[in-house]
């Protein structure tokens, strides 16, 4: 079957998802019915679906089909992503993808933190979502690296004790210091296979990744983060000064 011939099928079920036909995360009929309802074979359906999951509007769970949950609103620059989420109503969940621990500075990052290639700072990475009724819907990778001089102490040991652990508020109680802007380089590309696992993403999924240096007084840099947001689940808004 043509391209073509597929990518009108795929519009048909793109519809009838997005008129509601199977609510906000419900099953989809299983490929069999599909293939009839759309009068073409069972392999067909199977490039539809992946087409439709690499759009974020299908997801598989428990070798069936859903609807992927509905889109979110995120500005560009989050103070605590948790309490945002919890601010529109949505429960988050928040996750380690590894036990928090020293770690040596790779190149890139020590050049955006100031400080030397190989020097052991803090380091943790996680995965975010939203509980629903029946499943977590994942949406972003954030691995982050800490000021060692900030970090340390009972901050530290929050921070590997509980993956929801707020560092800003624990760094600005303690010395005074508070996060004022970030700098940010971001791109769009395709996940890492890594990425996809934890993620819960199929390959053809794109994602956008942040890289972002939190700023403090006097050009401190507290922490530098690799955020990787699935593209296709949210929307980022900017408000930006015009270069001239």
């Amino acid at each position: 079957m043509s391209d073509t011939k597929i990518d009108t099928l795929a519009e048909q079920l793109r519809q009838r998802i997005k008129d509601g036909e199977f609510g906000t995360s419900g099953r989809i009929p299983p490929h069999r019915v599909l293939a009839e309802q759309l009068n073409t074979t069972r392999e067909t359906v199977n490039k539809i679906v992946q087409l439709l999951q690499s759009e974020g509007l299908l997801i598989s769970r428990d070798k069936s089909v859903y609807v992927q949950t509905p889109s979110l609103r995120f500005p560009g620059f989050v103070a605590n992503v948790e309490q945002y989420i919890r601010d529109h109503g949505q429960e988050p969940v928040t996750e380690f993808l590894e036990k928090p621990n020293l770690v040596s500075l790779p190149e890139a990052i020590a050049k955006r933190m100031s400080r030397k290639q190989g020097e052991m700072v803090p380091h943790r990475l996680l995965r975010q979502g939203i509980k629903y009724t029946t499943r977590t819907a994942y949406y972003r990778w954030s691995e982050n690296f800490y000021n060692p001089d900030l970090v340390k102490g009972e901050i530290f040991e929050g921070l590997q004790s509980d993956p929801q652990f707020d560092t800003w508020i624990a760094i600005k109680n303690k010395y005074g210091i508070e996060v004022l802007r970030s700098k940010n380089i971001a791109f769009a590309r395709l996940p890492t296979l890594q990425e996809q696992k934890a993620l819960e993403i199929v390959r053809g999924t794109p994602v956008l990744e942040i890289d972002r240096a939190q700023v403090a007084q006097n050009d401190l840099i507290v922490m530098v983060n690799k955020i990787v947001y699935v593209g296709n689940l949210f929307e980022l808004s900017f408000t930006t000064e015009v270069e001239r």
